[in-house]
This record gives structure tokens, sequence and C-alpha cells, in this order.
């Protein structure tokens, strides 16, 4: 079994319990290579997108929890996945830890000038407040920073998982129909010049305001 036909088997089983509402699908149509960024409201976030996007083929860079799981490590590698280490429970110190997250950008960098589709979440995390937080995180800055040519960076918006048994947050309202929004727009020359005049705070922040944004 390839990844698509994977993806659309997903698709069929999670439309099942979810009625999801996709909007501008069309900038990752328009032939380029694209860098993916969503906000991350729940655990099943990356499986919804995948299923939807089955067509696309993105590398997603994955939690190493997920990655090295029995059965959704199997789902990542047949999607290419790119295993990334949970910096804050490992033994690193905080310059190893500078280190390794240089690497995935560098990984993810390198991937992008090869052609390949890559997604991955700024903040890092499932969200724990009702508001996407980056903070400090310096993946999403530093990709973009050394963004290689011809590059759609393409952000996703979210909707709809925030009280799930998925999501962080409380309280959980259980529902046998739940919607979920997808909203996409290509942000390649904000993202760019957001980096080019500030640090990592800030570029974070006006990411922020954008995931935060109704």
């Amino acid at each position: 079994m390839n990844r698509f036909t994977l993806g659309k088997i997903i698709r069929f089983f999670i439309h099942l319990h979810y009625d999801v509402q996709v909007s501008g699908e069309e900038v990752l149509r328009d032939g380029r290579i694209h860098l993916v960024l969503p906000n991350h409201t729940a655990y099943i976030d990356p499986i919804i997108l995948f299923s939807e996007e089955w067509w696309l083929p993105i590398r997603p860079m994955t939690d190493e929890a997920f990655y090295r799981h029995w059965l959704y490590g199997r789902v990542l590698k047949l999607g290419d996945a790119i295993e990334v280490p949970d910096l804050q429970k490992s033994a690193m110190t905080r310059e190893e830890g500078v280190a390794a997250a240089s690497r995935l950008s560098r990984i993810a960098i390198d991937s992008l000038a090869e052609g390949k589709e890559i997604c991955f979440y700024p903040s890092g995390h499932v969200k724990t407040i009702d508001k996407e937080v980056i903070g400090n995180r310096r993946m999403a800055y530093e990709v973009c920073k050394e963004l290689p040519t011809g590059v759609r960076v393409i952000l996703c918006k979210m909707r709809g998982l925030e009280t799930s048994r998925w999501s962080k947050l409380k309280p959980k309202q259980w529902k046998w129909r739940r919607t979920v929004t997808l909203h996409f727009e290509d942000h390649t020359e904000d993202v760019i010049q957001w980096a080019k005049i500030g640090d990592r705070r800030k570029f974070n922040q006006l990411l922020e305001e954008w995931y935060n944004r109704e």
C-alpha cells in the first residue's frame, strides 16, 4: 500500500465522524513546492491534514513518540516522515538542544531545496490554552529566513477540535458529528519579510496573531 491509497482510506473513516470543510486549497495546487505551517489544536490534527491532502506528497516532521509508536510510526514512515526529538524531555544541555533544533531546521531547508513538500507545527506542541503559543521556538523562523527560492509558504488554520477528546483543553464535549475546518493561505512574502525585520520572538508573535485571528 502506498501513502496515497492510505490517505484516501483514512479520509473515508475520518469523514464518518467529522464534517471536514476545507477552504483555500487551491494554493496547494499551483505546481510549486510548499512549506505548510499549521496551528496545532489536537493530537489528531496531522491525521486529518494528511487525509484531506492525500494527493500532496507532504513530508511531515513528527514527534519521536509518534514516530516510534508501533502503529502510528508505520503510517508516518510510509509518508517519509522526519523524526523530531523531544528536546524538553531529553537529557540534552541547552547548547545541545539548540544544535539539535538547528539540525532539524537544516534538514527542512535542504529537503525543500531538493523539491520535497514539508509540513511541521511552528509551536511544536498541542496547545494547552485557548490561544496558539509559539513562544521562543526557532524552527519556523530559521527555515523561513533561509527559504529556498521558489518555495511557497502556506499557513494552515484548523478549527473545531479544541474541546474534542484529542485536545488538551477542558471541558471535553462529546459530539458524534463534529465540524472541523481547515483554511489555507499563501503567506510567502509575509513570512520572508517577518524573518528579515525582527528576531524569532517577533516572527513567532506575528505567526501567533494569524493563527489566533478569527
